[in-house]
């Protein structure tokens, strides 16, 4: 086996929309070739998409090869048990408004072979007006959402809430939603690409025919008196950088780093870390191995290597999955905030 616990960087895997534009090839230096590119996968293991390593004695091989090649939950960590890559990190870049949809929860997705899809945005940069389309403004009947997806008047009941870059948002199943015009979203998720759409705003696809819907199976699973809302953060200083904790669950967390010097990242072996350079450059360093981010760069630190550090200046995101008393609750009351507080942080 491979006992080799360094940075892994990630090569990105591109997936064209109608609704794209050109920002991730121009602002986070991707190299889409596409003419128009609506998300890049930047930490992936799914059948719809995977992101194998960059460079390093583990390149070219994806996260389920890399996975069986090191010691029995060395990448994963201790608490994902099934041997598979749990998460999804994107960039979306929405040019024009997604469509309207929801996602379902695990036991229903299982019947389309995947696995449900809990989420969370974080804005990365948006134009002047834009905003995310976030459950109902008001609580209504299936019969009623039925009607209105009929009429084609499924807006006019949806709850919009502008939103500025640095914003974050938890997504639930069953939460409908859209994300509008003029937005680039960072999103961690499930690793799932089970989506249902409601309504599509009367656009074609890039095959210029209809996009297809999926209004049972939406029906089945919206709960239309979810509300997205704005997400807390709460900050802790250190010497070389602010650690936002972001809205987390069981399944993801996720730090916000404003990094201007140096940063010692703790690890447990309880989980991988996805670390993605959001703005400026910095170098990881694990196990003995550095590698170096810009702007746009994503990299996964396996579960094994003991501890990791950042050193730069830049905003960066790291994405795991928590033990949320030891990871999120403590390390925040021992930074003096109150249960109350943390708890807006849980979903």
């Amino acid at each position: 086996m491979i006992m080799n616990y360094k940075p892994i960087p990630t090569v990105p895997c591109y997936k064209s929309m109608p609704w794209g534009g050109t920002s991730l090839n121009e602002d986070y230096g991707k190299k889409s070739t596409f003419a128009v590119t609506g998300e890049s996968w930047e930490a992936a293991e799914h059948f719809n998409g995977k992101t194998p390593a960059a460079s390093g004695e583990f390149a070219g091989m994806d996260f389920a090869q890399i996975i069986a090649a090191m010691p029995e939950g060395a990448f994963l960590g201790k608490l994902t048990t099934d041997g598979k890559f749990p998460l999804l990190f994107k960039l979306i870049d929405a040019r024009d408004r997604l469509s309207v949809q929801v996602h379902p929860d695990d036991a229903y997705a299982a019947a389309d072979g995947d696995r449900g899809k809990t989420e969370m945005w974080i804005v990365m940069s948006a134009e002047e007006g834009a905003g995310l389309y976030l459950g109902f403004k008001e609580a209504i009947s299936r019969e009623e959402y039925q009607k209105l997806i009929e009429k084609n008047e499924l807006e006019s009941a949806l709850q919009f809430i502008p939103c500025k870059a640095g914003d974050t948002f938890f997504l639930q199943p069953g939460l409908v939603h859209a994300i509008g015009t003029g937005l680039v979203i960072a999103e961690i998720q499930q690793s799932s690409d089970t989506t249902y759409r409601v309504y599509d705003w009367g656009r074609l696809g890039l095959d210029g025919k209809p996009r297809a819907l999926h209004i049972e199976k939406a029906l089945d699973v919206s709960k239309t008196e979810l509300k997205g809302e704005l997400g807390a953060v709460l900050p802790i200083k250190t010497d070389g950088a602010e650690i936002e904790y972001l809205p987390a669950c069981s399944m993801f967390a996720t730090q916000r780093i404003r990094l201007h010097d140096r940063c010692e990242i703790a690890h447990s072996g309880d989980s991988f870390s996805i670390v993605f350079c959001a703005k400026g450059a910095l170098t990881i360093t694990a196990d003995g191995g550095e590698i170096a981010l810009s702007t746009g760069m994503t990299a996964v630190v396996p579960a094994a290597a003991d501890g990791f550090t950042l050193c730069g200046d830049g905003e960066i995101y790291r994405f795991y999955v928590p033990n949320i008393d030891a990871d999120i609750v403590a390390p925040l009351k021992n930074a003096g905030y109150a249960d109350t507080e943390i708890q807006k942080l849980l979903y």
